[in-house]
């Protein structure tokens, strides 16, 4: 609920502190007094686009402050969203500099205006010309049906939905495997058989590396293995002999001395390490060589370097390849006998959904003839007994319908129909009615409960515009109705909505010190008979203003 409103430097208004309750407010004033600056304050606190209109000729900025207590669901989620603590109350601030530009806070935190604009969503039911708008889209139309629908047939259907575009993804994909030509095909199985041929591992081009380097370099690996073995083991001496030697003569003396024993040590490693050197040696030079066997390792290093260049990859990277190209190709193997399955689970689950989707149109239908019921004795009293209302439903999932028509709200196409006078055709609303028509069309629908979920605030700007005698009664009441359930402020020019109202706030134009300037001013008793006199044309009718507002009181009590 909104429980203060702090406007300063806005419009003509230069500072206004205003005081709100529940129930019904309505706001009073002479034409061009300023009332539609208050809508404007209010939009401009819960985040419409800025304007340096609305800063005050001569002022550097303006200011609308609103506290609103209350911490519904909705608005603590977006204040945890923006890591503000989510307190009873909240206090929203707008400044917005003459340049246009503009700031907003919440409790002191600034914020983007669009986290205003959502707060508004939640909080402010704004009744003014885009409500009227919205009435005439069809997607607003069938939501009023669906505020009337129980059960899970809404839920049915978006389920549904999701089921069959998950199908439909599945086969759409088997379908673009097989689109793939023939000659991309045998491109791939070819070049797979060329991979394949190579027989890739990892630290495969390192191996084949060593092994073209040990051909080309046979005749001097055999030689240096042959001469080696020679010095070490073969010739007279050779090396291993020389090393005995000196270990035996070492040790039949080794206990004189502390080097000879460490020398002798050290020999001893050494032979036992030349011993392991010998048959590395005889490996190498009992090495056979062939030019062929050569020329195939040399050509598949050259094969391997050309695929790893062609795909820009390593051999693991040409592993995977290879893993996908035979999952592609085994799939299209098989993509005939899964695609019939595919469209099988397809056909399934678009007939499940074509049954949802025909028990949510039921549904809708007697939602709408339900809603045109509650509607009948408020168009009566609202000066539109003449009016016929229906909700017209296309369903096309009784006809076969295309899957283009699915959605996840069900495949009906709901207008909202009228016949203005008897013997006329039905027409869509947006063809027929004027605006006056759907503003009190729009008020009866929240009058009968059609449109449930609304936000706490509501604002009628100039919802009795047209209208007089008892259908002015009619609205004051349906407005002080509403206020029960929520707060209600009212911008009006006629006597009968004021005198429904809890309260009466008076907007008032004057001039001071050369400058215009708007003020608001809320009414004790004896003022609000003065304003309702007013209002009435007769300031020294204070008896009927007096009546008429014991009849509005008592109305708004009924």
């Amino acid at each position: 609920m909104l429980v203060s409103l702090i406007i300063k430097q806005f419009a003509l208004i230069e500072h206004v502190q205003l005081q709100l309750d529940a129930g019904m407010t309505v706001f009073t004033g002479e034409t061009g007094a300023g009332k539609s600056m208050l809508v404007d304050a209010l939009g401009a606190v819960f985040g419409t686009r800025a304007s340096a209109d609305w800063v005050r000729h001569g002022a550097e900025r303006a200011e609308v402050m609103a506290v609103w207590q209350g911490g519904e669901k909705q608005i603590a989620a977006l204040l945890a969203e923006q890591d503000i603590d989510v307190e009873d109350e909240l206090i929203l601030r707008r400044i917005i500099n003459s340049d246009g530009r503009s700031r907003a806070y919440i409790n002191g935190v600034p914020v983007p205006s669009r986290v205003l604009q959502q707060l508004g969503r939640v909080c402010l039911d704004l009744h003014g010309q885009h409500e009227h708008q919205a009435l005439l889209q069809p997607d607003f139309q069938r939501r009023l049906l669906d505020i009337r629908v129980t059960g899970p047939l809404l839920s049915n259907v978006k389920t549904a939905f999701a089921d069959w575009q998950q199908a439909r993804r599945a086969l759409q994909q088997l379908q673009q495997q097989r689109g793939d030509t023939e000659q991309q095909v045998d491109w791939m199985r070819e070049e797979l058989a060329r991979l394949q041929a190579l027989e890739i591992e990892p630290g495969l081009t390192d191996q084949l590396q060593a092994e073209v380097e040990a051909g080309r370099h046979h005749a001097q690996i055999h030689a240096a293995a042959g001469l080696s073995m020679a010095l070490l083991d073969e010739a007279e001496p050779n090396a291993r002999e020389l090393i005995a030697r000196a270990a035996h003569e070492l040790a039949g003396v080794q206990d004189y001395h502390a080097g000879l024993k460490g020398g002798l040590d050290l020999l001893e490693q050494v032979d036992a390490l030349l011993g392991e050197v010998v048959p590395e040696l005889a490996a190498a030079l009992d090495s056979s060589f062939d030019e062929r066997e050569l020329q195939a390792t040399e050509e598949r290093l050259m094969r391997l370097q050309e695929a790893m260049r062609r795909h820009d990859c390593d051999e693991s990277g040409l592993q995977a390849l290879m893993d996908e190209w035979q999952q592609r190709l085994s799939a299209l193997d098989t993509a005939g006998w899964d695609e019939d399955a595919a469209q099988s689970a397809l056909d399934d689950a678009a007939e499940k959904y074509r049954v949802h989707a025909a028990a949510l149109t039921e549904a809708r239908r007697q939602a709408g003839e339900s809603l045109c019921t509650a509607l009948r004795p408020l168009l009566d009293r609202l000066a539109l007994a003449g009016m016929q209302v229906r909700f017209c439903l296309t369903d096309e999932s009784r006809t076969g319908a295309a899957a283009e028509a699915f959605s996840a709200t069900g495949m009906d196409q709901v207008r909202m129909q009228v016949m203005s006078n008897p013997g006329e055709p039905w027409r869509d609303l947006s063809a027929v009615a004027s605006g006056g028509e759907l503003s009190r069309m729009v008020l009866a629908l929240k009058g009968c409960g059609a449109m449930e979920g609304a936000p706490g605030l509501a604002v009628f700007d100039e919802v009795d515009t047209g209208i007089g005698g008892e259908t002015a009664w009619c609205v004051g009441e349906l407005l002080a109705s509403m206020g029960r359930e929520r707060q209600v402020l009212v911008i009006s020019h006629l006597p009968q909505v004021a005198a429904c109202a809890d309260r009466q706030v008076v907007i008032s134009k004057n001039e001071q010190d050369g400058r215009t300037l708007s003020s608001l001013q809320q009414l004790d008793a004896p003022a609000r008979k003065l304003e309702i006199a007013r209002m009435l044309g007769d300031a020294q009718g204070l008896e009927h203003a007096e009546s008429m507002l014991n009849r509005g009181q008592a109305l708004a009590a009924a």
